[in-house]
């Protein structure tokens, strides 16, 4: 579709509300002065349809009313894009609702919604271990069109396949700045390559605890990252594994073995068994 029409889409869904511009990485001001330039815009054609509509009669109405149906279009496409986003992300890929469309409609997509089916795809294709698709769809993926939550899975994403390229050092960077991503099992298998990267440096681990510790106290929730808080909690305190209950020493034992700390791991299971830590 031309630029125009695609131009005009984006404005019909960033009145409304769905969108934040063509810059979604603007200020918070910059967004409100420019959706209210457009609202008044809007409400001007309004007024004009009205003043044609007694003029004209319902012809002169049809301007406001195809703006509306545009709107309304636009609005769909962004919404229903979004939410392919996080059903790819979080859903279990046997779920025949996790899989996004292949494309976005070519008529009322604004370029955000775009962006989203783009960025559905990318995370679909990472999760499956399809790399060849995830890197064909990734250069469609605008970060400037992402909000922060939607950002944090492309990260994740991208992190998910620096990992099954072969090249975990660069996963766990990209990792870093993506979680918490507030899908659990994506915070596990990330937050595990960070972990696992970082453990022999005190000084970084302590960084990414204060990181982590920091999102969750903001209100984020990740059971993950509690989790594997609690296990980088041991290399500071060994002794802490004593006050450890059977339980939870058995789950600990589970992250320990998938960082590659056997030691730590056979510990932590010893005293799942009721054993003593030495």
């Amino acid at each position: 579709m031309g630029s125009a029409w695609t131009w005009l889409l984006e404005r019909c869904a960033e009145i409304v509300g769905v969108t934040d511009g063509a810059a979604g990485s603007a200020g918070d001001a910059a967004r409100r002065r420019r959706r209210l330039t457009l609202a008044l815009l809007l409400s001007l054609l309004v007024g004009a349809s009205c003043l044609l509509g007694d003029r004209w009669g319902a012809k002169g109405l049809l301007p406001a009313v195809a703006l509306f149906v545009l709107a309304v279009q636009a609005t769909r496409a962004v919404l229903a894009a979004r939410a392919s986003v996080w059903r790819a992300a979080a859903l279990e890929l046997d779920d025949p609702a996790q899989r996004p469309s292949e494309r976005a409609d070519p008529w009322f997509s604004p370029p955000t919604a775009r962006v989203l089916c783009a960025l559905a795809s990318v995370i679909d294709a990472a999760r499956r271990e399809r790399y060849a698709i995830a890197l064909e769809r990734l250069p469609h993926v605008d970060r400037a069109a992402l909000r922060p939550d939607e950002v944090r899975l492309l990260d994740a994403a991208r992190a998910l396949l620096s990992l099954g390229l072969g090249d975990p050092a660069r996963a766990a960077q990209q990792a870093i700045v993506a979680l918490p991503t507030g899908i659990d099992a994506i915070d596990a298998r990330l937050g595990r390559v960070v972990l696992a990267d970082a453990w022999k440096s005190p000084a970084r681990l302590e960084a990414i605890e204060r990181a982590w510790r920091r999102e969750l106290q903001s209100g984020v929730t990740s059971e993950a990252l509690e989790r594997l808080l609690s296990l980088s909690r041991l290399r500071f305190a060994p002794r802490a594994l004593e006050a450890l209950k059977p339980a939870e020493a058995r789950e600990l034992s589970a992250e320990a073995w998938s960082i590659g700390e056997e030691e730590l791991a056979a510990a932590l299971e010893a005293r799942a068994r009721g054993g003593v830590y030495r």
